[in-house]
């Protein structure tokens, strides 16, 4: 199963294109589409979300955890402070900072008091979530890789590379994880691609191309088993809510 992770979401609206369009609107539909082309290559996939419903960082990997998913898939979209800035960037975890731009991103799409737990049972738990997540960092920059390369292909999208960024969407997840930048919302031709389903469409088809390419490269993929029934993971997420203290927070990505 692909677990597929619509960022932001509710009063988390992610950036905003200069014509308007909400990034956690355009994640949503890009989300569908790419469930849509997952399951017509015969994968399973499923949604953090299918609504605009904030749900907190650790959660969303909890979910595909939970769900007994084999790769998670942390949808996003760029912006930057010039408008010309055009392109694609798949992200793996990094456990520690990593290079100032994508450490920046990171700080972004992390928010204020995402990166820390406090009490002592739960900082136990942020350890074993980096400990999980490394065991998968090899297969995740595979991923990403096999997904940053089928996007440089999909037209006008020019290529920004695979990088690592310690996002913390990524943490607590026990498969191979990426976040995928898909293009720039702040530049105005790619805020308009988004808004056509055909090139939602192609989009989805590259990232379905390049997970099918990466699972074509394992000697063998395992099944691993939910740990819940499916009809159970679907009241999770309609349960699902965001506490003030644990927000997505900075609703505009702006890089340098």
């Amino acid at each position: 199963m692909v677990f597929v992770d619509p960022g932001h979401g509710g009063d988390d609206t992610g950036a905003k294109g200069p014509r308007g369009l909400l990034e956690k609107d355009a994640v949503l539909a890009l989300a569908g589409a790419l469930v849509a082309e997952l399951e017509a290559s015969g994968l399973d996939a499923s949604l953090t979300r299918t609504t605009d419903a904030f749900i907190p960082l650790w959660d969303r990997a909890r979910l595909a955890n939970q769900a007994g998913a084999d790769l998670f898939i942390s949808l996003h979209l760029n912006a930057a402070r010039t408008r010309q800035a055009k392109g694609s960037e798949v992200y793996f975890l990094s456990l520690g900072a990593g290079d100032k731009d994508a450490a920046d991103v990171a700080a972004q799409e992390n928010g204020p008091g995402q990166a820390a737990r406090a009490d002592p049972e739960n900082v136990v738990a942020g350890i074993l979530d980096d400990l999980s997540q490394e065991a998968y960092l090899r297969d995740s920059e595979r991923l990403a890789v096999a997904i940053q390369t089928q996007l440089n292909k999909l037209g006008g999208i020019r290529q920004r590379g695979v990088k690592q960024a310690p996002f913390v969407v990524l943490r607590g997840a026990a498969m191979p994880a990426v976040l995928v930048e898909t293009v720039f919302i702040s530049n105005p031709r790619e805020e308009g691609k988004l808004k056509d389903p055909a090139f939602l469409r192609r989009a989805a088809q590259a990232i379905t191309q390049g997970v099918r390419r990466y699972f074509a490269g394992e000697q063998a993929t395992p099944r691993r088993k939910a740990v819940y029934p499916a009809s159970e993971h679907a009241s999770l997420q309609a349960n699902e809510s965001g506490s003030p203290d644990a927000r997505l927070g900075n609703p505009a990505k702006v890089l340098p």
